[in-house]
C-alpha cells in the first residue's frame, strides 16, 4: 500500500506540470490551445486524487500531514474546477501559453504551504504562491486597461506585506538559531515577550495584507474585479487558504505563554472585527455584483480570523476548528459565487444589479446555484456556511465569558448587515418587475460555456452537501489541531 507520505511531493508535481504545459502549448498548434484548460484540470486531478488516496488509508501513518492534505484537496479541487471553467472564457488569441503555468505554479506554493517543517519554507511557498498572482491580475489588461493599475496595487502592497513577514521571520531566527517549527517553541522558550510578541505582530500583518484585513485590503476590490474570474476563484478559494495557513503555521512556532497567547488573540480579533464590519458596510454601497462579492470577501475574513482570535483569546481548539472550517467553506462559496457572478454579467452585457434583473430566471441552474452561495454565505441551514458560523458562534458561547458572548454577538450583528446586499443582490438576479420592462436584459439568451455552467452547479452542490453530511468535520478537527498555539506536530 502506498505511503501517505508522497503526497507531500504533490507540490513538485504541480509546478512540474506548469513547465510540461508550457512546453506543451509552444509545441500545440494554437487552435488547439483552448483545450489547455483541460489538460491542466486533468492534471491538478491527478494531484488531487493522490492525496486523497492518502486520506483513505487506514491505518494513516504517525507522521501524516492532515493540515497539509486538507488545504492541498481544496487548494487543488478548487483549481482545477477554476481552469477548466474559464478556458472557455479566456481570449483564445491571447498568452494562454502563460496563463496556464503560471495558475499551476501559483497553487504549488498554496499546497506547499501545508506540507511545510520550517518557517523560511512556508515564506518561500507563500512568494511561490504570491508572485504569479500578481501577472495573473493584469491578463486582460488588452480588455480592460483597469487590470494594470490593479495588478500595479497588489503587487505593491503584497511586497510591502512581503518584507514585513520576512522580517518577523529574522526576528525569530536571530532569537532561535533555527527555522525548524518543531524546534522553536524549545529554542525561544528563554527569550523576551517583546521581541516575539514583536516578531508575531510583523508575521501577522505581513500574511495579512494578502489576506486583506483591514485597513490593509485596498488591493482586494479591484483586483478580484479585474482578474479573469478563474484567477478570482484561484485567489478566494486557493491561494488565500495557503496565506491563512500560512500565517498561523507560522505563529505556532511560538512558545507557549499565556500571556503571548492573550495578546495576540486580541490583536487578531481587533483586526477580525474591523475586517468583517468594514467589508459588510463597504459592500452596502455598492451596485456592481463584482464587487459586491469582493467587498463581501473582506467581510468573510474577518469571520474566519475571529475564530482563530477567540481559539488564541481563550485557549480554545474549537476557535481553530471553527476558523478553518469556514476559511474551506468560504473557499468552495465564493470561488462558486464569482464564477455564476462572470456568467451573468457577460449574458446581460453588464455588471450592474439593476441591468442584471431577473437573468438569473433566464438560467435556471446558474440562478439557483447563486442562490445556494448566497444562502450559504448568510449563514441560511443546510449550507456549509451555516455549519461554519454555528462553529464560529458556539466556540463564542462555550468559553463560558462575557467577551466570548459578545464576539458571538458582534459576529450575528454582522451576518445580519450582509442581509442588506445579499438580498437586494439575490432579488434583483431572480425576479423581474414591471419598471424593468425596458432594461437591456437579452430577450434571446446568450449560450454559455457549458464547462463553466457545470463548475458552477457542482460547486453548489458541494456547499449543500457540506451543509447536509460534514463527514470531513472529524478530519478538519485533526487538522485545526496541527494550527493550535503552539504544538506543532
Amino acid at each position: 500500500m502506498m505511503p501517505a507520505e508522497p503526497a507531500a511531493t504533490m507540490p513538485v508535481f504541480i509546478a512540474l506540470g506548469g513547465v510540461v504545459i508550457y512546453g506543451a502549448l509552444r509545441i500545440f498548434p494554437a487552435a488547439y490551445r483552448t483545450r489547455a484548460g483541460t489538460l491542466t484540470a486533468l492534471w491538478l486531478a491527478l494531484a488531487f486524487l493522490q492525496m486523497l488516496y492518502a486520506v483513505f488509508q487506514n491505518p494513516l501513518p504517525p507522521n501524516t500531514s492532515y493540515l497539509g492534505l486538507t488545504t492541498g484537496l481544496l487548494i487543488t479541487g478548487i483549481g482545477a474546477l477554476a481552469v477548466f471553467a474559464s478556458q472557455d472564457l479566456l481570449d483564445p488569441k491571447g498568452p494562454i501559453h502563460l496563463y496556464h503555468p503560471l495558475v499551476l505554479f501559483a497553487l504549488a506554493g498554496a499546497v506547499a504551504v501545508g506540507f511545510a517543517q520550517d518557517l523560511f519554507t512556508i515564506f518561500v511557498a507563500v512568494e511561490l504562491s504570491a508572485v504569479p498572482v500578481y501577472a495573473l491580475v493584469a491578463y486582460r489588461y488588452q480588455e480592460d486597461p483597469a487590470a494594470i493599475p490593479a495588478a500595479m496595487k497588489y503587487l505593491i502592497l503584497g511586497v510591502a506585506g512581503t518584507i514585513t513577514a520576512l522580517l518577523g521571520v529574522s526576528i525569530l531566527y536571530l532569537a532561535g538559531h533555527t527555522l525548524r517549527l518543531p524546534e522553536l517553541p524549545a529554542a525561544l522558550a528563554g527569550t523576551d515577550q517583546t521581541v516575539l510578541l514583536l516578531a508575531a505582530v510583523l508575521i501577522l500583518l505581513g500574511y495579512g495584507v494578502k489576506l486583506a484585513i483591514v485597513p490593509l485590503h485596498t488591493w482586494l476590490p479591484d483586483a478580484y474585479a479585474r482578474a479573469p474570474v478563474g484567477v478570482t476563484a484561484i485567489l478566494v478559494g486557493a491561494t488565500k487558504t495557503g496565506v491563512l495557513v500560512a500565517m498561523f503555521l507560522s505563529l505556532s512556532a511560538l512558545p507557549f505563554r499565556l500571556s503571548l497567547s492573550a495578546d495576540l488573540g486580541m490583536l487578531v480579533i481587533f483586526f477580525a472585527i474591523l475586517t468583517m464590519t468594514a467589508g459588510n458596510l463597504l459592500a452596502l454601497n455598492q451596485q456592481d455584483l463584482r464587487y459586491i462579492l469582493a467587498y463581501s470577501s473582506v467581510a468573510q475574513m474577518g469571520y474566519v480570523l475571529l475564530g482563530f482570535g477567540m481559539g488564541m483569546l481563550y485557549d480554545l481548539e474549537l476557535g481553530f476548528t471553527a476558523g478553518l472550517y469556514y476559511a474551506i467553506a468560504y473557499g468552495i462559496m465564493k470561488a462558486g459565487s464569482f464564477m455564476a457572478a462572470d456568467l451573468f454579467g457577460r449574458a446581460a452585457g453588464s455588471f450592474e444589479l439593476k441591468r442584471m434583473r431577473g437573468i438569473g430566471a433566464g438560467y435556471p441552474l446558474l440562478g439557483i446555484s447563486f442562490a445556494i452561495f448566497i444562502l450559504g454565505l448568510s449563514g441560511v441551514p443546510f449550507t456549509c456556511g451555516f455549519l461554519g458560523k454555528l462553529l464560529l458562534e458556539q466556540a463564542g458561547m462555550v468559553t463560558s465569558m462575557l467577551s466570548g458572548v459578545v464576539l458571538a454577538l458582534i459576529l450575528a450583528l454582522n451576518s445580519f448587515i450582509s442581509l442588506g446586499y445579499y438580498v437586494p443582490a439575490l432579488s434583483a438576479l431572480s425576479f423581474r418587475g414591471a419598471d424593468d420592462a425596458k432594461e437591456t436584459v437579452p430577450e434571446k439568451h446568450l449560450s454559455l460555456p457549458a464547462s463553466a455552467v457545470f463548475t458552477v452547479v457542482l460547486l453548489a452542490v458541494v456547499t449543500a452537501y457540506l451543509g447536509l453530511f460534514p463527514e470531513s468535520f472529524g478530519w478538519i478537527t485533526r487538522a485545526a489541531q496541527q494550527l493550535f498555539p503552539w504544538g506543532v506536530v
